[in-house]
């Protein structure tokens, strides 16, 4: 299978285990959404395995994704490297626009989040999917990376028929308010040049609290996606107040969680 052909791709992180289904379920449910292909990605290291039997699973893997997508839009990478070690290369010569991996490995996935440019998605939902990426909560704070959130927020929103909501902070200071609210006209101005419908929330929080108040706010549509940048490192107080990516992700329950790297830039979605 040919994975530097050009054509950008959903990367599905497979562990074997019995939750696989479910990844892949939201991988594809992704790809289909995009338009674009998918690629399963795992390591014979998972189960104590040979590459061999790595690459005989992943291949059986392949087939019934390939009835959906089409022939040639399914491929499949054995990766004897860790993860840290192969990101650049999955979106330089394989064209990775998002990896997708269930939230039981987000604490071993976050810790190679910072050096990767494209975000990783950690989903649960094992039902009703078509609804998971139809609703969509972005916070938006004074930091520019709000700009790249509400970006990938209306990827789902054009293709899917989503809604986009906006839940905006309040600063104490002026110079601080001044950079949320010009964030939000960046957004806004992007929003309308499509077609899809959005909302302006005003949080009565903070950015430094933002995500914990997007969390909360996300949960009453019970399935959809978070969208949040990842913090990088969590300091004490971070986790004390609950507003880290950790705990996000641990109390999100049906919610999908996108996590975008908050210190590089983001390789371009091309329609």
């Amino acid at each position: 299978m040919d994975l530097g052909n050009g054509e950008q791709k959903i990367f599905i992180w497979i562990d074997f285990s019995k939750e696989t289904e479910v990844v892949i379920l939201h991988g594809v449910q992704v790809a289909m959404i995009l338009n674009k292909e998918i690629c399963l990605i795992g390591s014979p290291a998972v189960k104590n395995g040979t590459v061999e039997e790595a690459e005989s699973r992943l291949r059986s893997l392949t087939l019934p994704i390939s009835k959906i997508l089409g022939t040639g839009r399914v491929h499949f990478l054995i990766t004897l490297l860790p993860l840290q070690s192969i990101l650049t290369e999955m979106a330089e010569e394989y064209d990775a626009l998002l990896l997708v991996a269930h939230k039981k490995n987000s604490k071993e996935l976050l810790k190679q989040l910072p050096h990767s440019g494209f975000p990783f998605l950690f989903v649960s939902a094992k039902d009703n999917l078509d609804l998971s990426y139809r609703k969509i909560a972005v916070p938006v704070g004074y930091m520019k990376k709000s700009k790249d959130l509400a970006l990938w927020s209306s990827y789902f929103a054009r293709h899917n028929g989503g809604k986009v909501t906006l839940l905006k902070t309040i600063e104490k200071f002026g110079e601080d308010n001044r950079m949320v609210m010009s964030n939000l006209f960046s957004i806004e101005r992007l929003f309308k040049n499509f077609q899809f419908p959005y909302e302006v929330v005003e949080c009565h929080t903070s950015t430094w609290k933002i995500q914990k108040t997007a969390l909360e706010h996300a949960l009453g549509f019970q399935q959809g996606v978070l969208i949040i940048s990842f913090t990088y490192s969590s300091s004490f107080i971070d986790r004390l107040f609950k507003i880290n990516d950790a705990f996000v992700i641990a109390h999100s329950e049906d919610l999908s969680v996108m996590c975008i790297n908050s210190q590089r830039d983001l390789y371009t979605f091309c329609s």
